[in-house]
């Protein structure tokens, strides 16, 4: 063989090689014009800080820490023109929102309007609630430890906002929509013999929904990905005596371990009626469980988005034992990562009470106090501390019922952020599933998350129109009339086609 085929044998083995072996992905598209950064703050709380979540609570302070931490976690997008920040945390809302997000925009120049934090609304997080717990204690020194640690916890917050800020990298982003398996209806029917309760209802309507975006950086590496899902933080009920992020803890903690270098954001959903399938427990084992179940599953749905428009090119026909058709995955191009937003402040029917209802209200309350009495006769610390507690939720209940009717209008903020074809609607407070869901379903995007518990205007629980008659803890709490849900779902789903 001359030298001269001999190299033209090795370059055509070089160029096949080449062709067949490396298929094309990020590395190989034009920039989205996306700039994406993400940092993470350890904001675990110390032992010994209230977490006044149950009122079955016999005990105030914390214990221990769930290995697993508690976290804040920033996401910045940029255009190049403007930045939008999306802050995860660990938390059972958002505290000091107004203050947090004016600080935060004067640290980092980011509109307080394009910052969104949102709680993932876990029940084992700081908290303190005069009508909780024991009765009788001095919360003095407890409220003077949790408001020095929410100061701390927010410098870190800003912290890790500045830091994605400062780490923007061309970013390609892509989103799928899947299924999650850890959620069911939480609110159990009343029957003759019993009352409407917070628990498992398998006839209940749930929104198994699992949405979930990936951001590659321009060489194909996973630097972020976000999960929504609908789910309450409450695993680790009343008995527990741990801090811990509860289920989406766990949840972050496996999808980080299947991408490498990169963080995960958890994004509460609409699940004023969802809670896990199981739950009210002091077993922090049961919350890992659940956690890793939906982790995988946020894992499996991450692994098969493209963050960049590729599909099979037919290249030709091989030789082979079977004759082969070439078709490689090649790039058509990078996805639109358009960011636009648009927020609207809506006014909302508020929560007034017919004569009926209050008269029905005060019978459970004198009720209450007739088995309070008995209880604190029986000499049972256990059953006197439930006829407290049941006391209380009545009589706090018909003292906000009997409050003269406040003229002013009540109002919602409701917020859409555009990235590309996926689009993200929030709102504050606790929206039953059923508003995610119409909002999903009418959306003009390929995959729309919608996430409670943000920032804003609003809060408390937001059931729809049919389940007033039911009644139960979510109704009788709720600042809202029936009627406020719809206006919600027609205000979002016009911002979705504004920014479309």
């Amino acid at each position: 063989m001359t030298h001269s085929r001999l190299l033209l044998l090795l370059s055509a083995l070089s160029l096949a090689a080449r062709g067949d072996v490396v298929e094309q992905g990020p590395k190989d598209a034009k920039p989205s014009g996306l700039l994406a950064g993400v940092a993470r703050a350890d904001i675990t709380p110390p032992v010994g800080i209230a977490h006044l979540n149950w009122g079955s609570q016999t005990h105030v302070e914390a214990a221990g820490v769930d290995p697993v931490g508690m976290y804040a976690t920033a996401l910045v997008l940029s255009d190049g023109k403007q930045k939008f920040a999306m802050v995860d945390l660990d938390a059972l809302f958002v505290w000091d929102q107004e203050a947090l997000l004016k600080r935060a925009a004067e640290r980092t120049g980011i509109p307080a309007a394009h910052i969104r934090l949102a709680a993932t609304h876990t029940h084992a997080a700081p908290n303190l609630t005069a009508g909780k717990g024991p009765l009788g204690i001095d919360f003095t020194p407890y409220q003077r430890m949790l408001r020095d640690y929410q100061a701390a916890a927010s410098d870190k917050v800003i912290g890790a906002i500045m830091e994605a800020a400062s780490h923007l990298q061309p970013a390609h982003l892509g989103a799928r929509k899947g299924t999650g398996s850890i959620n069911i209806n939480r609110r159990v029917r009343g029957g003759e013999s019993r009352p409407p309760a917070v628990g498992r209802n398998p006839d209940g309507l749930v929104d198994r929904d699992l949405n979930v975006i990936r951001i590659d950086n321009a060489h194909g590496k996973p630097i972020a990905i976000i999960a929504n899902f609908q789910c309450h933080g409450t695993v680790l009920a009343y008995e527990n005596k741990l801090l811990s992020p509860d289920w989406p803890g766990m949840t972050r903690k496996v999808v980080e371990r299947e991408f490498p270098g990169a963080l995960c954001l958890y994004f509460q959903g609409a699940a004023g009626n969802q809670g896990p399938i199981e739950g009210f427990t002091g077993d922090a084992g049961v919350a890992h469980r659940l956690g890793r179940i939906l982790g995988h599953e946020v894992a499996a749905i991450a692994l098969q988005i493209e963050t960049v428009r590729r599909e099979p090119v037919f290249e030709g026909f091989v030789e082979s034992t079977a004759f082969q058709a070439k078709q490689h995955w090649r790039v058509a191009g990078p996805r639109d990562a358009t960011l636009r937003q648009a927020r609207r402040r809506i006014e909302v029917p508020r929560r007034t009470y017919t004569p009926a209802e209050i008269s029905e209200m005060q019978r459970a309350v004198a009720d209450a106090q007739t088995k309070l009495d008995d209880a604190k006769r029986s000499g049972d610390p256990w059953k006197q501390h439930q006829a407290e507690a049941r006391w209380r939720r009545f009589s706090d209940l018909l003292d906000q019922w009997k409050e003269p009717t406040n003229p002013a209008p009540l109002f919602v903020e409701v917020e859409v952020l555009r990235i590309g074809d996926i689009a993200i609607a929030s709102m504050p407070g606790e929206p039953f599933a059923e508003i995610g869901l119409a909002v999903k379903r009418a959306s003009p995007f390929p995959v729309t998350l919608f996430c409670g518990y943000s920032t804003g205007a609003g809060g408390d629980y937001m059931p729809i129109a049919s389940e007033y008659p039911h009644g139960g803890y979510e109704v009788q709490r709720s600042p809202y009339n029936p009627g406020a849900a719809d206006r919600v779902v027609e205000a979002i789903n016009s911002l979705l086609f504004q920014v479309k």
